[in-house]
């Protein structure tokens, strides 16, 4: 076919319109559509139907389908949508600017807001693309700012080419500021797994009320489809809460401050054959705890969490070393327990940097390490990389431990990532089960962990498991991990699979190697850490500069709030603003930004709930000037308490004060 007007086929309009924008996503669509039995069939010399195998797409001209297909979904359209705000998993100081939200509604909105937004939609997700007649309507008519391309056949694509301008598809979505993201050639899972970094790095604000409109049925869209809606709950709540960003920065402080320690970080070490046991307290702890007891003279034991640490020390078995993520007092108060009854000495402490100081002090040896993404990596680190694959929980930091000093012969016990439908949450002798129990975090209880657990899994030995969300997110870490490093633990735990793990009963294992030899690896592997007096690590950072930023980043902050509020017409525009204002001064207000940065981008989607749910424009911009004006006090609240917490730490205070979770509240 020839373009009317520049002597160039389609097809090759389309091959430039691709080179400049998207060349691997047209190499995929080429090369499958040259060796495919896929074939297009035309009409007067125009393309109106996909040969698939003998079987007609459309079975009507692909654009007749295309309209009448949009038209049908628009009339009860599958959009993305939530009941309330708070199934974002707010932090405290959100939830405050919730209760001022639901004040306006009642007060000055009076009205019932819309069931879903009327504008600033995030995402319109497309699974299929086939001959694409269908995109440039489902672009306009959604108004979505990210249009997600999902294809999971490479042919259909390259048939694409000789039947729809992409090169007028991709003006006009720049003219209506849209991106335009493709998704070629991957399984269901793979699909979803990219969809969700999608959403992390561009759209988590915006996610509420996206569209997601099924092309042609095929099991690959289907299942995606299917899988999206189990993890877009996930993928909307809210993370790096400022509170417990204040309170890993004070505890990091305290730990690097109070204790003589050495440092863990990703680098190449000297590889290590010696068999490591990574132990939770998962309910198959329980069929197991004799083989850990039976093989510990010729293992490292690495107890993950305090359950596993009070497991192993009731049976005999004192672990090399004890792994924490946490940084909640009643681990504090768990850990006292043990160290009452047992001697946590011969133990090495192998902690995220962000734990308590008081859990700290409770061991003689300390490794430390930064975890990704947290204030304190940001902006105490002085060039430790932080461990890789070490979220979401402390097994998975024990797993990421044990790998960044070369080790790679690794057994599971009692890490389940959930449990069989017969079995508890954890083993029969972990703490929880104590009569008088009664240590939980605010929320928790034993009822709670006895049923969250709504997500059905393979089982590592066949059948089905039921997990979690968090303990999903810790088999997918292994997984992820496993794949990077192409390490492939022997999983003895009778819980969910893990993929690239390799499910073996812990009755048939046997090891002939060396005894007693833990103590001079353990020695060994001390004199390869970099390893600092107590306070010396915070010697060569600036502190006082950290707090001098805040002045400046409080004063850019105020300009651009009142900029907006002349300014921005819609919250998608503040959002912009504020995340272009957070990028800009990352660097120069490391110190402050490094703690807020999370909820000062989540906090808006609390308003955007709302406000985009306002159908008359006036009413809207009045809800978006309220709302900016509520903003501008919680973002001046936080930056006068990292002001404060930071002060204490360039005065240099044994004891921070101030800080809800540095001691029992």
């Amino acid at each position: 076919m020839l373009n009317e007007g520049d002597g160039l086929s389609l097809f090759e309009k389309n091959r430039q319109a691709f080179a400049s924008r998207f060349p691997d996503v047209w190499a995929l669509g080429e090369s499958a559509k040259s060796s495919s039995g896929i074939s297009l069939v035309f009409e007067n010399g125009k393309p109106i139907d996909v040969d698939v195998g003998g079987v007609r797409l459309y079975q009507e001209p692909a654009e007749v389908s295309a309209e009448k297909q949009v038209q049908s979904y628009f009339e009860n359209p599958d959009r993305i949508g939530f009941a309330d705000p708070a199934h974002c998993n707010l932090s405290p100081i959100s939830k405050d600017i919730l209760e001022d939200i639901k004040g306006y509604i009642k007060d000055e909105y009076k009205k019932e807001i819309a069931s879903y937004p009327v504008v600033d939609s995030g995402f319109c997700f497309v699974f299929g693309i086939g001959l694409g007649h269908h995109i440039k309507p489902l672009m306009e008519q959604s108004a979505a700012k990210m249009l997600v391309l999902i294809e999971p056949q490479p042919a259909l694509l390259g048939a694409s080419f000789d039947a729809l301008d992409w090169e007028e598809l991709f003006q006009a979505a720049e003219e209506l500021s849209i991106n335009i993201r493709f998704i070629v050639g991957t399984k269901p899972d793979v699909i979803v797994r990219v969809i969700e970094r999608l959403i992390w790095e561009d759209g988590q604000t915006f996610l509420e009320g996206s569209y997601a409109f099924v092309h042609y049925p095929s099991w690959e869209l289907l299942e995606a489809r299917k899988v999206l809606n189990e993890k877009l709950p996930v993928s909307y709540l809210s993370s790096g809460f400022y509170e417990d960003e204040l309170l890993m920065m004070a505890n990091t402080y305290g730990n690097l401050h109070g204790f003589p320690l050495s440092f863990l970080e990703r680098s190449r070490k000297v590889a290590q054959d010696f068999p490591v046991f990574i132990v939770g307290s998962g309910p198959s702890l329980d069929k197991d705890i004799e083989v850990v007891k039976k093989w510990r003279n010729k293992a490292l034991i690495f107890s993950c969490g305090t359950s596993s640490l009070g497991i192993l020390l009731k049976n005999g078995i004192v672990p090399d070393f004890h792994g924490e993520n946490e940084n909640s007092w009643p681990l504090v108060e768990n850990l006292r327990k043990y160290a009452e009854q047992y001697d946590l000495s011969p133990i090495t402490y192998v902690a995220s940097t962000s734990v308590n100081p008081e859990a700290s002090k409770l061991f003689t040896k300390r490794w430390f390490y930064y975890r990704m993404g947290l204030s304190a990596t940001a902006s105490l680190n002085q060039g430790h990389i932080p461990l890789l694959g070490a979220d979401p929980l402390v097994a998975n930091s024990a797993f990421a431990s044990m790998i960044s000093l070369g080790f790679s012969n690794f057994y599971f016990f009692g890490v389940d990532c959930g449990r069989r439908t017969e079995h508890g949450h954890h083993a029969g002798e972990a703490i929880y089960y104590e009569d008088d129990y009664d240590n939980y975090l605010e929320g928790e209880s034993f009822e709670l962990l006895e049923n969250e657990f709504n997500r059905v899994v393979p089982a590592n030995f066949g059948g089905e498991a039921l997990t979690t969300w968090y303990l999903d997110m810790s088999r997918a870490s292994f997984a992820l991990l496993c794949q990077r490093t192409g390490i492939k633990p022997v999983n003895c735990s009778d819980g969910a699979k893990i993929d690239g793990a390799i499910p073996k009963a812990s009755a048939a294992l046997k090891f002939d190697g060396p005894e007693g030899f833990q103590e001079r690896l353990k020695e060994n592997l001390s004199r390869t850490l970099p390893t600092y007096a107590a306070g010396e690590y915070l010697g060569p950072l600036d502190l006082q500069e950290m707090v001098t930023s805040c002045d400046r980043f409080e004063e850019e902050f105020i300009a651009a709030i009142d900029s907006a509020l002349e300014e921005d017409e819609s919250l998608w525009a503040f959002h912009v603003r504020m995340v272009a204002l957070r990028d800009e001064l990352t660097e120069p207000c490391r110190g402050v930004l490094s703690i807020i940065r999370s909820t000062f981008v989540s906090m808006i989607r609390v308003g955007a709930f709302c406000g985009t749910r306002i159908e008359d424009f006036d009413e809207r911009r009045a809800f978006i000037k309220f709302f900016i004006e509520a903003y501008r006090g919680k973002v001046i609240q936080m930056i006068g308490d990292s002001r404060d917490l930071l002060s204490q730490m360039a005065n240099g205070c044994d004891v921070i004060e101030g800080v809800a979770g540095v001691g029992p509240d």
